[in-house]
């Protein structure tokens, strides 16, 4: 995987506007502030800092420059890691996140499958024969392994769906000393951000769909 930036730390594209690193940068800091997360039992001011740190250079057209052709053209880049991109050497990690993405994936596919026998009855208007019945028992048999998994790491089921699970790994990668409820928030805070309704919609009508699937297999 690539090394987190700061347009990834920030959640925005590489021709952002300096509004809207501003808002990115506010949104974050307000949304992850210490005082907003007491509950949580994680200390957000090195994340804190690291977006103030985005923040500072690449609000900066020089430093902008510089920095863009910089990770444009790695040259030497694993000397000079960019901020963020690994925890401090005392901060606790979390939980491996990569079984929790394997499970997720394997579920996504075996409601793929699902959903393909449920059309039939759909289109047909009728009761799934007694060889599709089967094949969604065995396939929820399965899935159930699956569930069982990301209920064992409290991965709320709103984030099963591949696009979330795609993204989480790829922050947890970058960024192993934050808890999952924060890599949670970030995801919230990264489709506010940097999608457009229509895509927001897209993907939230994906997921909705993912889960009406997941439960009719199940049942």
């Amino acid at each position: 995987m690539k090394d987190c930036t700061y347009y990834d730390l920030l959640g925005i594209p590489m021709d952002a506007t300096d509004e809207e690193i501003t808002n990115a940068k506010n949104f974050l800091v307000k949304r992850l502030h210490p005082d907003a997360n007491t509950n949580s039992g994680h200390d957000t001011t090195l994340y804190i800092q690291n977006v103030l740190d985005a923040y500072r250079i690449l609000i900066n057209p020089t430093n902008r420059r510089i920095y863009d052709r910089r990770i444009r053209n790695p040259i030497r880049r694993e000397d000079r890691p960019v901020h963020g991109s690994r925890p401090a050497d005392n901060a606790p990690l979390s939980p491996n996140f990569a079984p929790f993405w394997e499970a997720a994936n394997k579920l996504n596919e075996l409601v793929c499958q699902g959903s393909q026998i449920l059309k039939q009855k759909r289109w047909g208007k009728q009761e799934l024969s007694s060889e599709n019945r089967n094949e969604l028992s065995q396939l929820a048999s399965e899935a159930q392994i699956h569930i069982q998994v990301l209920e064992s790491g409290d991965i709320p089921k709103k984030y099963w769906f591949s696009h979330a699970m795609n993204w989480l790994l790829f922050q947890w990668s970058q960024h192993r000393d934050l808890s999952y409820a924060m890599l949670f928030s970030m995801y919230d805070s990264y489709l506010e951000q940097c999608k457009s309704n229509f895509e927001r919609k897209k993907i939230l009508n994906h997921t909705e769909s993912f889960l009406t699937t997941l439960n009719k297999m199940m049942k």
